[in-house]
């Protein structure tokens, strides 16, 4: 926060001291770092919605764990590229918010869903295992850049499940609105911020990709809802003859 604090010192500076009004290159690079707290700020809320509506429902109807599992690992490389990159910490901080966030999830899901406990036990260890390689410096910025080029193989492998799984069921049971709406949004304003900042054409494609199925995925919402899960749920028990 400290660097936008400084752009808008120097702003002012020039302008009520020397009459100088910011270049367009200036302007641009001081939406992109607010733009990019803005998002840390939002992605602290952006899937608790999702969080509560399992909650509530003490159900993981509809919601696939895959998805999560795959979505999770993303969202690790995605901090870790980041990290080793030495970009600001504005252009991909969201990315381990909404990790943390979604380990939560993943765990409502295992436990709703009735997961054995060997496979959270295994999702446990490899998150940790990776964290680890990555903070202790065991892992380079070559090996990493080349693990995110991948991410986007991730990405539609993470999103691709959860879409099939709604259009067979013609319904998207707990998937929360908000939370893939905020998605969306937060795509657009990702690609601006990551063209602005240079973070890389892999992290640009990624978001592309990511506005593509997230979009699918709040259309799926808008046309299906849980009106599958409602119908099991209110349809009466056949009597016994």
């Amino acid at each position: 926060m400290a660097d936008v604090l400084q752009m808008v010192q120097h702003v002012c500076s020039d302008f009520f001291t020397h009459g100088k009004l910011p270049t367009a290159e200036v302007i641009r690079a001081l939406i992109s770092r607010v733009l990019g707290y803005g998002i840390l700020a939002f992605s602290v809320i952006v899937k608790l919605p999702q969080v509560a509506n399992v909650l509530k429902s003490r159900s993981a109807d509809g919601l696939s764990a895959v998805s999560f599992e795959l979505e999770s690992w993303g969202l690790l490389v995605h901090t870790a590229y980041g990290y080793l990159k030495g970009l600001p910490f504005s252009t991909y901080g969201e990315a381990s918010i909404l990790f943390a966030q979604n380990i939560l999830l993943l765990a409502c899901v295992y436990k709703y869903g009735r997961f054995p406990s060997s496979r959270w036990l295994a999702a446990l260890v490899v998150v940790a295992s990776a964290s680890t390689a990555v903070l202790t410096g065991h892992v380079s910025l070559e090996l990493m850049t080349g693990a995110y080029d991948l991410n986007n193989l991730i990405l539609m492998s993470a999103r691709v499940p959860q879409i099939w799984k709604n259009f067979q069921n013609k319904s998207t049971g707990q998937l929360s609105i908000i939370t893939y709406a905020a998605n969306t949004l937060g795509c657009v304003a990702r690609i601006f911020t990551t063209i602005q900042e240079g973070a890389g054409s892999a992290m640009l494609r990624s978001y592309c990709l990511s506005l593509v199925l997230n979009s699918i995925i709040v259309a799926q919402i808008l046309v299906f809802g849980n009106r599958g899960v409602a119908a099991r749920r209110t349809k009466p028990a056949t009597k016994a003859a």
